[in-house]
């Protein structure tokens, strides 16, 4: 059987602290504004974080995956879009903090995948009650 094993555990506490802390802030979204959307981001941040939990061997990519799609890919075509608008209205209402905000996103993403490549090891694991070749 093969399990995530992280050669980092600062590492494996922060992203823990990251997905529960998106988790309360999405839960908090979702019901105080009853919007369904947020069921969405909830189901993918609880898969994640059981993943993560039980150290399964999918852990790995489904951090990976999750870090490009909502952390880097997402918000950079919301920047790039931003930018494009902001350019055809020649930044009369260029937002800074906007900026600054999706860039900040994109580079928590590209650190998130990066530790993940180099702190995240898929291990093979020796099943508890599996029987030894007496020969």
């Amino acid at each position: 059987m093969n399990r995530s094993y992280f050669t980092n555990t600062l590492f494996y506490w922060v992203i823990i602290l990251i997905l529960s802390l998106l988790l309360i802030w999405n839960l908090y979204l979702t019901f105080a504004y009853s919007r369904l959307a947020g069921l969405l981001p909830i189901a993918i941040q609880v898969s994640l974080l059981a993943l993560i939990l039980k150290k399964h061997e999918f852990a790995k990519n489904g951090i990976k995956i999750w870090a490009i799609i909502f952390l880097i890919a997402g918000p950079g075509l919301q920047f790039l879009g931003r930018l494009l608008r902001n350019l055809a209205e020649s930044f009369t209402s260029a937002d800074l903090q906007y900026y600054i905000t999706t860039g900040a996103t994109i580079l928590v993403g590209v650190a998130i995948l990066y530790y993940t490549n180099k702190t995240v090891e898929v291990v093979e694991t020796v099943e508890e009650g599996a029987e030894s070749d007496h020969s």
